[in-house]
């Protein structure tokens, strides 16, 4: 509810409080008055009762601007006080000093509030040694009335100082939240970037292996089925096989997209290693003649490990079948102690209106989607990847992924 209070209903709250420490203050005057006190009988000719009268209006009116100027209102009603004890007089009914020392310990930090609660009673000391000087007050009572304003000052301290201490913890709490939420957004985005990526990397190599097979066994077919139907009966069957293994895949792919947090998972198997074999099928049917050697013992992987060596094989086996001269190509997996090496080679030179070209001229060297896609794989791993031409002729793709990076 206090929330909700505007500053200008402060305001009036303020006024109003002003207005009733005025009249409590003047009741307590009027009432010294009747026993002997400032007024006596000589009313408002008294200088004393003047200078008690000025002290009050002066701290009780100041007071709506505390809000605003906290310490100068503490100033002021501290020296309206003080002035009071010097001349010897006791309003110490009325609590005035109370809300400016709670403001200043409520908006100020503790090592400013601290200091302004100690000028305080130090005007307080001031006042009386002054007033026992002048021989104006008798020492018991003012000494009553410094320790009741002192005590009501350090009360207020106390009180306004657990506020701010409060409103700080909260202020902190509500940071957290918005620094934990933050923290949970950028995770989140980070996590879909990645998954978006990891989806492009998946449709690269399914749709660009297989298009590329199907390109070329197309045709093939167009060129011989009038002389040759027998082998354009066998470029379509490799076009039809081509084609389903494809559809399989991206099917897959998209079960796993489509499915809510209540659906069933595709229960076809990502490709690894195992299906090497089946690969090199599609690129021989595609009139690609591959060497396959497999070095070492198979090692423990996980899936996603033995994912990325099978897609880094058909990415490099595409680029042979789109970009080589000759049909050739000779795949080398080899697993030592602490890491994979894979070496993707043609053997044929890149030509082009019948020249050879150089290997620094070779469209190859320049990073497309899929020796991109490639480097990305090793290196979710702690792996590298570098692809080039070869001095002698041909192309190279060498992939080194470490079976650290892994967990079977």
């Amino acid at each position: 509810m206090l929330q909700r209070v505007t500053p200008r209903q402060w305001f009036c709250i303020d006024v109003g409080l002003a207005l009733l420490f005025f009249l409590v203050g003047l009741v307590t005057i009027l009432g010294q008055g009747r026993h002997g006190g400032a007024f006596r009988n000589n009313g408002l000719h008294d200088p004393h009762s003047v200078a008690l009268l000025v002290a009050l209006c002066v701290a009780s009116l100041s007071l709506p601007a505390r809000r605003y100027y906290p310490l100068p209102v503490l100033a002021v009603v501290t020296c309206a006080l003080a002035a009071v004890v010097v001349i010897g007089q006791n309003i110490d009914e009325t609590p005035i000093i109370a809300l400016p020392v709670y403001i200043v310990a409520a908006q100020y930090e503790r090592r400013v509030s601290v200091v302004a609660l100690c000028a305080v009673v130090l005007a307080f000391v001031v006042a009386l040694g002054i007033g026992e000087v002048l021989r104006y007050t008798v020492t018991p009572v003012m000494a009553d009335q410094i320790s009741s304003n002192v005590i009501v000052a350090v009360a207020a301290w106390f009180v306004g100082d657990s506020v701010r201490s409060r409103r700080a913890y909260v202020a902190g709490l509500s940071l957290q939240a918005e620094e934990r939420q933050r923290r949970e957004l950028a995770l989140a985005q980070r996590s879909v970037a990645e998954e978006r990526l990891e989806i492009a990397r998946e449709l690269h190599d399914i749709v660009a292996h297989s298009l590329s097979v199907i390109a070329i066994q197309s045709g093939v077919g167009g060129h011989v089925l009038d002389l040759q139907p027998e082998e354009a009966r066998k470029a379509l069957a490799a076009v039809e096989s081509t084609s389903r293994s494809a559809l399989e895949e991206l099917r897959r792919v998209l079960e796993v997209l489509r499915r809510d947090d209540a659906g069933q998972p595709s229960l076809l198997p990502s490709p690894g290693l195992t299906d090497i074999d089946q690969l090199l099928v599609q690129c021989q049917a595609a009139g690609l003649a591959v060497t396959y050697r497999l070095r070492g013992h198979l090692a423990p992987m996980s899936p996603s490990f033995d994912l990325s060596l099978y897609r880094i094989v058909q990415e490099a086996l595409t680029n042979v079948t789109k970009h080589a001269g000759t049909a050739q190509a000779t795949v080398d997996i080899t697993f030592e102690d602490e890491a994979v090496i894979i070496c993707v080679t043609d053997r044929g030179a890149l030509h082009r209106n019948g020249h050879v070209l150089a290997p620094e001229h070779c469209e190859e060297t320049k990073a497309h989607h899929g020796i991109i896609g490639m480097r990305e794989r090793a290196a979710m791993f702690g792996g590298s990847l570098s692809a080039g031409p070869r001095p002698d002729g041909g192309f190279e793709v060498l992939a080194r992924l470490p079976f650290g990076a892994t967990t079977p």
